[in-house]
């Protein structure tokens, strides 16, 4: 064999090696969703990120929203990560646990919101609302940590809050809730719901939130939530608590 013919045989082999090393690593990649959830990951913008979370939340029922990555359900609500896991911790923390429904919950993180949109109130983000001293016995006073572990439930009890704020399905008077009773604080407020040990109760404010859909908001209009009222997981889905 001449060496021309060497060199084309040694060309040819190389050609072969190189072509298998690429096809073995394309079938890892397609094959391995860790490493294309990590290469996705590392070279998407946030704003690729983004459209993506939105893309899969638009286009996905609500029981497969329900254990959706939490990232994912937090820029639904339009929350930073932290924000929404600290969210989840605290709901999870002051609601109890239902194998039937996530309704005390749900009203508990409503009363989050209501309280961050209401300009009553000194604060006006989600996570300075949850950290404001002495609003929840799940917060550390002079840490602001909340040491109660998340669940499906209480991330999906926050997708819950937001979605009836946004509907205008609850009582955006609703501020206050507590497990003494409905007198535990004060007499001025509105009796509203009972669910779950906790007491949850409206207090009149003339704010542009809280008056915007009823300005003739009055204590005597006020009805109490009955037994029916009741938020249930998505169907097929069962108890996710810790």
């Amino acid at each position: 064999m001449n060496v021309y013919c060497e060199r084309e045989v040694i060309h040819i082999l190389r050609l072969k090696a190189f072509s298998i090393a690429m096809i073995s690593c394309l079938v890892f990649f397609i094959f391995s969703p860790t490493i294309n959830a990590a290469y996705i990951e590392h070279y998407e913008t946030q704003q690729q990120r983004f459209a993506r979370y939105e893309l899969m939340w638009n286009n996905a029922t609500d029981s497969e929203r329900f254990f959706m990555d939490t990232e994912v359900k937090a820029h639904a609500c339009g929350l930073s990560k932290d924000d929404f896991i600290f969210f989840a911790r605290v709901v999870e923390g002051e609601g109890k646990d239902s194998d039937d429904d996530i309704t005390d919950k749900v009203l508990i993180a409503v009363t989050v919101l209501n309280r961050t949109n209401c300009s009553s109130w000194p604060t006006s983000r989600v996570i300075s609302t949850l950290k404001r001293p002495g609003q929840f016995l799940v917060v550390d006073r002079e840490t602001g940590e909340c040491n109660c572990a998340r669940s499906l439930d209480s991330e999906w009890a926050i997708v819950m809050a937001y979605r009836l704020v946004a509907e205008n399905a609850i009582d955006r008077h609703m501020v206050y809730y507590n497990s003494i009773g409905f007198t535990g604080y004060s007499r001025q407020f509105a009796d509203y719901a009972y669910f779950g040990g906790n007491y949850f109760s409206c207090l009149e404010c003339d704010c542009d939130y809280c008056s915007e859909l009823d300005p003739d908001w009055s204590y005597d209009d006020v009805e109490m939530l009955d037994d029916s009222y009741i938020v249930l997981r998505p169907e097929g889905v069962g108890p996710n608590y810790f």
